[in-house]
């Protein structure tokens, strides 16, 4: 199975196709990254001379965590506390850390169709699968989202999250507002959700230099004031 370098120093490594990351969008942090890769997976890399499992974590995380048992489970603990990004595991349903630290955190699910094949260090294609199932799990709406326009084939299940519809067009601003107050739980202030903006609509915000005001326009109109410069969904 692709991982990313064990902290404990497991030093079988097998990494996830890139093309597969690049379909679910940009990454902030690799918190489980090998030493020596043929590829980036994302702006930045915690290896196992880090520990990435007592480093920051930051912004949108990909994560294919080492299956070490003493450990699997910190770094499924840390993502669902983190919950930003998307985590890719076997599908081991029955099992203590899946039942623990998935189920209850994720905002949805893709089933792979087929087994996935994974690459050494030095970029090459493994000859035989992974040998199991594999599963995205997403840990926001946005990384919900991501999957579902990824292309990636498989079952895709809501756990934790209520439907998404997804279009083929750029979302509406008050669909981009109506993210970042989910996110923030329901209410925060305007600093707050620029911030979120940025985040969960990067290219509809780099294409309007005017974003800030688009926002305040959004809010003012479709949510409920509560203090000055603070908003919530209305009720």
């Amino acid at each position: 199975m692709g991982r990313g370098q064990n902290p404990v120093g497991y030093t079988q490594t097998w990494l996830t196709d890139p093309e597969l990351i690049k379909s679910l969008g940009e990454f902030d942090l690799d918190p489980c990254s090998p030493i020596d890769k043929p590829w980036d997976t994302a702006k930045k890399h915690y290896t196992e001379l880090d520990n990435g499992l007592i480093m920051p974590w930051e912004g949108r995380v990909w994560m294919n965590p080492p299956y070490d048992r003493t450990v699997i489970d910190q770094f499924l603990s840390k993502m669902a506390v983190h919950a930003n990004g998307i985590t890719l595991m076997f599908a081991r349903t029955e099992t203590k850390p899946f039942q623990e630290w998935v189920f209850p955190y994720a905002e949805s699910i893709l089933f792979i169709k087929g087994r996935l094949t994974f690459f050494d260090n030095k970029g090459v294609k493994a000859k035989a699968n992974g040998g199991a199932p594999s599963v995205l799990i997403s840990y926001s709406e946005y990384d919900s989202m991501m999957i579902e326009q990824s292309g990636i084939k498989g079952k895709h299940v809501l756990i934790n999250s209520v439907p998404i519809v997804i279009v083929k067009q750029s979302p509406s601003w008050r669909n981009v507002v109506s993210i970042c107050l989910i996110r923030l739980n329901g209410e925060a202030s305007l600093r707050d959700i620029y911030s979120m903006a940025e985040l969960v609509a990067d290219d509809k915000v780099k294409k309007n230099q005017h974003f800030k005001e688009k926002i305040r326009q959004t809010l003012q109109r479709h949510f409920e004031r509560v203090n000055v410069g603070q908003y919530k969904l209305m009720a």
